[in-house]
This record gives C-alpha cells, sequence and structure tokens, in this order.
C-alpha cells in the first residue's frame, strides 16, 4: 500500500485567539500543520511545527508559500486593533492590506493550486444603515484598520477572478474568547467582573492609560450603548475551515445574527458572578470613541445555507466562560503568591 500524505496546512498570525482554536481544529481533522509567528515559538497545541518571521519580509513570506508547500493557507495576521492603527497607519497597511496581496502573488507563481481564506472584518462596513449588514451591504470603513481589511477584501476577489485562485474571505464580525488579550473591551469587562468577585478593588493588569482595569472596585468604559454581534472564536475557526473547504472559492460573512450592547455585556459578566454591574460600571467619557461603529448584526443566511455552519456558543455562555477562565486565573496567582510571601516572610523572621 501506498503512503497517504497528509495536507499541509498553515496559519499565519497564529498565536492570537483565532489562530489557537483553528490550530487545534487542524491537528484534530489530521492535518500536518504549521503556524507562522512573529515572536516565541508557543509550546501549545502540540503537534504543530513553528516558523518564526514577519509577513513584511519577503523572502520569509516567499519560503513559507514555495518551499513550505502548503495545501491550505489562513491568513489571521492583522494588527487587530481598530483604534491602535491609527497611531501606526504605515504598518497596518503593510500587515493587513498588503502582505495578503503578496501571498496572492506568491500562490499565482508557486502554488496556484492551494487554497487560501483571508480574514477580513466587520469593521468594513463602518457605520452602515439597516437591520444587518451581510455580503451586499455597502463598505464605509472609518479607521485604518477597516480601510486595510478592505483593500485586502477585495484583492482576494481580484486574484480569484484574474487567476482562477481558490481564494476565500470571510468577514467576521466581533468574536471572543478565554483567550483574548486584555487590551479588548471584552475581556477588561470579564476580569473586571471575576476581579471583583475575588474580593479585589484593584487590579494587577492595566488598562490602555496604563490604570488598573478595575480601580477602586470600578471599571471605568466608554460608551455602553454601542452594539455589536459578539460571537465565539472557536466557532467561527470552524467557520474558517468550513469556508475554505467548500467546492467553490467565495466571500462569507461570520457571525452570530444577534446584537448586544456593550451594557449588556456588563450586565451578564457581572450577574455571572453574583454581582451587579451597576454597582462596578462607570462611564468615562474620555475613553469614547469619535470613529467607532455603533451596531453591528450579521446576516449569515449565505454561510448557513453554503455550509450548514451554525454558532453553537449562546452570548451568555460566552461571556459567562470568559468570566470563570479570568476568575480561575487570579485564583492560580493568588495561589502562587502565597508560598513565595511565606518564604519571605520566614526569612525576615529567621
Amino acid at each position: 500500500m501506498g503512503v497517504v500524505l497528509r495536507k499541509r496546512a498553515l496559519v499565519t498570525g497564529a498565536t492570537g485567539q483565532d489562530g489557537r482554536y483553528l490550530l487545534e481544529l487542524l491537528v484534530r481533522a489530521g492535518y500536518d500543520v504549521h503556524g507562522q509567528t512573529r515572536g516565541v515559538s508557543p509550546i501549545a497545541p502540540a503537534g504543530v511545527s513553528w516558523h518564526r518571521g514577519v509577513l513584511t519580509d519577503p523572502a520569509f513570506v516567499e519560503f513559507l508559500v514555495a518551499d513550505l508547500k502548503p495545501d491550505e493557507i489562513y491568513n489571521l495576521a492583522a494588527l487587530s486593533r481598530p483604534i491602535l492603527s491609527w497611531g501606526a497607519t504605515r504598518e497596518t497597511a503593510e500587515i493587513n492590506g498588503f502582505a495578503p496581496q503578496a501571498i496572492c502573488d506568491l500562490l499565482v507563481r508557486h502554488r496556484p493550486g492551494c487554497r487560501f481564506f483571508q480574514a477580513t472584518s466587520s469593521e468594513m462596513f463602518g457605520d452602515s444603515v439597516g437591520p444587518w449588514q451581510d455580503e451586499t451591504t455597502p463598505f464605509r470603513p472609518r479607521s485604518p484598520y477597516g480601510i486595510t481589511k478592505l483593500y485586502a477584501h477585495h484583492v482576494i476577489g481580484a486574484y480569484r477572478r484574474q487567476y482562477g485562485l481558490h481564494a476565500c474571505s470571510g468577514i467576521l464580525f466581533n468574536h471572543e474568547s478565554p483567550h483574548r488579550p486584555l487590551s479588548f473591551v471584552s475581556q477588561k469587562i470579564a476580569h473586571a467582573a471575576a476581579a471583583a468577585s475575588c474580593g479585589l478593588r484593584d487590579t494587577e493588569a492595566l488598562d490602555e492609560r496604563g490604570r488598573p482595569i478595575l480601580s477602586g472596585g470600578v471599571l471605568l468604559l466608554g460608551d455602553l450603548t454601542v452594539r455589536r454581534d459578539f460571537g465565539f472564536a472557536g466557532d467561527y475557526a470552524e467557520a474558517m475551515h468550513l469556508i475554505l473547504t467548500h467546492r467553490d472559492p467565495d466571500d462569507y460573512v461570520i457571525g452570530t445574527g444577534e446584537t448586544h450592547s456593550i451594557e449588556d455585556f456588563c450586565k451578564v459578566a457581572f450577574a455571572a458572578v453574583g454581582l451587579d454591574w451597576r454597582d462596578h460600571v462607570r462611564v468615562d467619557s474620555a475613553l469614547i470613541r469619535k470613529a467607532d461603529n455603533h451596531f453591528t448584526r450579521a446576516n449569515t443566511a449565505k454561510i448557513r445555507q453554503a455550509t450548514g455552519w451554525r454558532p453553537r456558543l449562546s452570548f451568555a455562555e460566552l461571556v459567562a466562560c470568559m468570566v470563570r477562565a479570568q476568575v480561575g486565573l487570579l485564583r492560580r496567582e493568588a495561589s502562587d503568591a502565597r508560598p513565595r510571601a511565606a518564604t519571605s516572610s520566614s526569612r525576615v523572621t529567621a
């Protein structure tokens, strides 16, 4: 019997929350899995081969495509926070826009049969009118992040039509998980709720202004009326795989079809640990963003019909699992600190 070769998948930007879930999915599915990282290669998940480098380095990107010879590429690499893109416009354009185009050029030259998934964003819609956003909604991006994601989105479509590449875009709406960095408002809320439930008044973790996320028992936030379509990153990783392995390459909106306000997120998060959010959350006008999108809600009819994909985790379950993870993290940190404190105390006494 001949040797059965496993499909080789490459995930760029693989150390983020999306990459973590996608890598685990691909390992379970039996792929030969490779991940790109800019920093130190993670230990988990097991079974992944790591490649360290940046997607702005032409030689490194050519290695990933021409030498590694993947059968599937999932490009998740991005400067991922819209608010930060204002202070790094060139870097945002290079990573979010030009890097996907460079990958497409290399696929045309070296791996035309490779399938390519590009993660784009609901930020491309801006403050669109109507009850939802789907694949036909006009794009009105309001930040360098959204503009560069839109560039990549159009590039994917252009190369698909011009060269016949099996290239797809997933228009990702807000998606969260316990692996979300603390720099995102969703995880700040989860962390603050967890800290308050553990009896903390001030957290060691700091916000973007260098202040404790929970300070004096209070979490400061911007506009609580902003409404977003919040989903679970693990569900969205499944959607990415289904899109790329579908027979016909196309672009799809990925979301839940529900919309919840930041206030809703606070209510559910603090309620998950038996607290009233109104005792711990205050609005700080300095945190209200001028160019923020105020309403997103995905119409996912296209991906549901084409692939059968459905989100599994509800909004309430998502928020609660994020809070539980933060509670567990804080308790482990407190447990680890106690022996050190006891050792230090015994040395002083001696």
